[in-house]
């Protein structure tokens, strides 16, 4: 949890004012509680500033279910408070206390605070009540116990690819850098260069001492090694041409990479390794975690929707603001 931009304050000053069943109908309807219109638009107001960036907006269709989200977002935001207060879970008043003295120091003082000041204390105070309890039941609702040992074999062996360390290529380079911006003739030059000294390589020379001459690129001091790289490190072009390679050999000619032109030699491979589980226990216990976790809070979201009297006013939704 954390303070809040004075925007989103103020934004949330009605969000979680109190509802009354026996109003007009509202946005939705959770087992005849109301949820406002207004209590709605503030939220959409919310998270759209969150959502599109820099002013940027939605096509209409877009827009439509974006509104939509929301709108389930708040009813969901209803249901685990509401479970929150089933369970028993109690407010933390230093939390409340804590962030309700940050916001007045650090916006007292202005107009509106000198007019208005009691009124959002008052609203802040229900906003951060609610923020507490919303992060105690969502803690409750992700919580799922240590996989047994059979659990965590069987995620082991169905996802086995997460635990298995992609081939290596141990590759030495000469790289000639070229600025992205420079034209045709400058990267037809090194184009050039790079072909002049691969013949010298072909002809005897000693291909870690032409890195060493030539290249641009930091392992020039090491003769051109990079050491063991995984094939995701490489582009296109490169990737194709060092597949193609066994140990010991070199590019045909110049590879065209984002910064310049490139020989490559291959000098080992190291085939993929699938670790054990007992060498990813602890990794494969936070993935299980993590994913049990998700599938654990969905479940118990589904849980409450089902069990409640849910009625969204469709028409509303569908219908843009002027």
């Amino acid at each position: 949890m954390r303070n809040l931009p004075l925007i989103v304050t103020l934004a949330i000053l009605v969000l979680t004012g109190s509802t009354d069943a026996r109003a007009a109908d509202g946005v939705a309807i959770i087992d005849g509680d109301v949820v406002s219109y207004e209590e709605f638009e503030r939220m959409v107001y919310t998270e759209a500033r969150q959502t599109f960036y820099h002013g940027a907006s939605a096509d209409s269709e877009s827009y439509r279910a974006f509104r939509r989200e929301v709108a389930q977002k708040l009813v969901d935001r209803k249901l685990k408070l509401r479970e929150a207060r089933r369970l028993g879970m109690k407010t933390e008043e230093e939390y409340i206390a804590r962030e309700l003295a940050s916001h007045k120091a650090k916006y007292g003082g202005t107009e509106r605070w000198d007019k208005e000041g009691d009124e959002i204390l008052e609203r802040l105070a229900v906003h951060f009540e609610e923020e507490s309890l919303i992060e105690q039941i969502d803690v409750a609702l992700r919580h799922v116990e240590a996989p047994s040992d059979a659990k965590l074999r069987e995620y082991y062996e169905a996802n086995i690819e997460k635990f298995t360390q992609p081939e290596q290529v141990r590759l030495s380079v000469i790289l000639l850098q070229v600025p992205a911006w420079a034209d045709s003739a400058t990267w037809n030059a090194s184009r050039e260069k790079a072909s002049k000294i691969l013949a010298k390589i072909h002809d005897g020379q000693d291909f870690a001492d032409a890195a060493r001459m030539h290249s641009d690129d930091p392992s020039a001091e090491k003769g051109g090694d990079i050491g063991y790289v995984h094939a995701g490190i490489m582009d296109g072009e490169l990737l194709k041409v060092v597949s193609e390679l066994g140990a010991g050999e070199i590019s045909s000619g110049p590879v065209t990479v984002l910064e310049g032109v490139v020989l490559v030699r291959v000098e080992d491979r190291r085939a993929a390794q699938v670790h054990t589980l007992d060498e990813v226990r602890e990794r494969a216990t936070g993935l299980w975690q993590r994913e049990a976790s998700e599938q654990a809070y969905e479940a118990s979201i589904a849980s409450l929707r089902a069990a409640s009297d849910i009625q969204l006013d469709e028409s509303y939704l569908e219908k843009l603001p002027e």
